[in-house]
């Protein structure tokens, strides 16, 4: 199958909302449905509790999305924001968190380690821990205090499920950007990114799966030479 890099994935999402007029809305509640399902799979359709880590940006909102299917479908999920609500820019982001909001989900914002720290016996109750910090876009080294975020994630040992590729792996070069989620499977949207297979990206990756999010398939065949 073809592989990405983050810029030719970033040229086929502006592209279908430019040329299809597929509003990212429509993107992120498909990413986040199929991570929903694949993650009741991997519970084996058992109700339990589950932990959202999410980031402010986009991979958040499919993080988002899919606490809400995991809501309806009785799931037990608490949010963490790694971060303050009102740092939020993304307008779909702010929708899925207000749903969330009127859902009355357990939202807490974590501004740092030591504060997440305080909810450690309830994180160590999950069954099964989402990771929504950061997707394709991260650039650069992983800085505090995500670093020692994911870092004490990795301690727990539970299953994770990285929604489009692990937090803190370089979806280009696969390397680790000093501290990145030690994923179970990683369900990656559209199309896997390159890095999921290079260097460190298979041990953080695990299993990974494919999720269609309503991308024209005439788009990505026109998108093979970006």
């Amino acid at each position: 199958m073809r592989r990405v890099s983050r810029q030719e994935m970033v040229q086929i999402d502006r592209r279908v909302i430019e040329e299809y007029g597929i509003p990212s809305s429509i993107l992120m509640e498909n990413a986040g449905r199929s991570a929903a399902e694949l993650t009741l799979k991997m519970l084996k359709g058992k109700i339990k509790k589950i932990s959202l880590f999410s980031g402010k940006g986009n991979n958040g909102g499919d993080g988002m999305v899919a606490a809400r299917h995991l809501l309806n479908k009785g799931c037990r999920v608490t949010c963490y924001l790694l971060g303050k609500k009102k740092q939020i820019t993304s307008e779909e982001v702010k929708t899925n968190l207000e749903i969330l909001t009127r859902m009355k989900t357990v939202i807490r914002e974590i501004p740092n380690l030591n504060y997440l720290m305080k909810f450690k016996k309830k994180i160590k109750e999950s069954a099964l821990f989402l990771d929504a910090i950061f997707g394709i876009g991260l650039k650069g080294e992983v800085k505090s205090p995500y670093r020692e975020i994911i870092q004490f994630l990795n301690s727990f040992k539970k299953p994770v499920l990285s929604l489009d590729i692990p937090s803190g792996l370089d979806a280009d070069t696969g390397l680790v950007l000093g501290s990145a989620i030690v994923a179970r499977r990683t369900i990656t949207f559209a199309l896997p990114k390159k890095g999921l297979f290079l260097n460190d990206g298979p041990k953080h990756s695990g299993k990974i799966t494919v999720a269609e999010i309503s991308i024209p398939k005439e788009l990505l065949k026109r998108t093979k030479k970006i």
